[in-house]
């Protein structure tokens, strides 16, 4: 399982006896109650659980890794490298049927940034396999949060991470060649991912993030180094007035799992850090 999947974290039961990951997270005068998110999903995980929604209706208001829904100024950096140059004759022709069975126009696949390209297919998967943009976590929490008139923070812009994609090596060919590689096995995996998160199952996640064959430079700029930014500015409230408030941190939910994730490292600055999520078994596996 390669990287490219990871980006709907790093995205079937009811609440009722299971629930997604989230921790408590204390010291001093900042309190934040801190959610893995998918960033794809669809109704039947709404609503979230009533600990979450009613954390954030008293809260001082949201943090998330960026606001989506404010794109304006955003600039898409020029690439001299397209799809094209990085497929070799048979990946070309398997970039060409994946387009032509999710109504993708190939022609602008070959000629766009390889990263592109890969967003563009998984995007597209995942609204063929009945999951939504729209229906992500950090988007439902967003209007949740301004529907209540609460503030929203964001740990990084839009433009940082439009920049940190096109500036993977060779254009991001490592996303690319892992979409469509892996393409006829998605399936399953994104069911059993999306199981994984509502039932938040520590253990499958993990497995899930220790199946993806992320290259070391790729794990340190997309996972490390974003979390050390993040803790450091939740660790000393810099986002907030007057450096405190009790806040509804939402991030992709493998930040918060494994060595170096954004919990580890707030309790490394003094946090002390609790579950407050039930967790239990998904009961289904990543077939690979």
């Amino acid at each position: 399982m390669k990287f490219i999947y990871c980006l709907l974290l790093i995205l079937v039961s009811t609440f009722a006896t299971a629930e997604p990951l989230y921790w408590q997270a204390s010291k001093g005068k900042l309190n934040y109650l801190i959610t893995g998110s998918v960033h794809v999903g669809d109704d039947s995980m709404y609503p979230l659980p009533t600990n979450l929604t009613s954390f954030l209706q008293h809260s001082d208001g949201i943090v998330v890794e960026t606001d989506i829904r404010n794109s304006s100024g955003v600039q898409y950096p020029q690439t001299s490298i397209t799809s094209q140059q990085v497929v070799n004759e048979a990946e070309r022709k398997e970039l060409i049927g994946i387009a032509k069975l999710l109504g993708l126009n190939d022609q602008q696949l070959l000629l766009a940034p390889p990263w592109a390209s890969a967003l563009t297919i998984q995007m597209k998967l995942v609204e063929y396999l009945g999951y939504k943009a729209q229906d992500g976590v950090d988007l439902w929490l967003l209007s949740q949060a301004s529907a209540q008139g609460k503030p929203v923070y964001s740990l990084e812009t839009m433009q940082f991470q439009i920049n940190l994609l096109a500036q993977l090596p060779n254009g991001g060919e490592e996303l690319l060649l892992s979409a469509i590689e892996d393409f006829d096995h998605t399936e399953e995996a994104a069911h059993c991912l999306i199981k994984s998160w509502k039932h938040g199952d520590i253990n499958k996640l993990n497995e899930f993030a220790e199946l993806s064959e992320m290259s070391s430079e790729l794990e340190e700029a997309f996972m490390f180094e974003r979390n050390r930014d993040w803790a450091q500015q939740l660790a000393s409230g810099a986002p907030f007035p007057n450096h405190e408030g009790n806040y509804l941190v939402v991030v992709g939910a493998l930040h918060l799992l494994g060595r170096d994730s954004l919990l580890e490292l707030l309790q490394a600055q003094g946090f002390t850090v609790t579950q407050r999520s039930k967790s239990t078994p998904a009961n289904c596996e990543f077939k690979y």
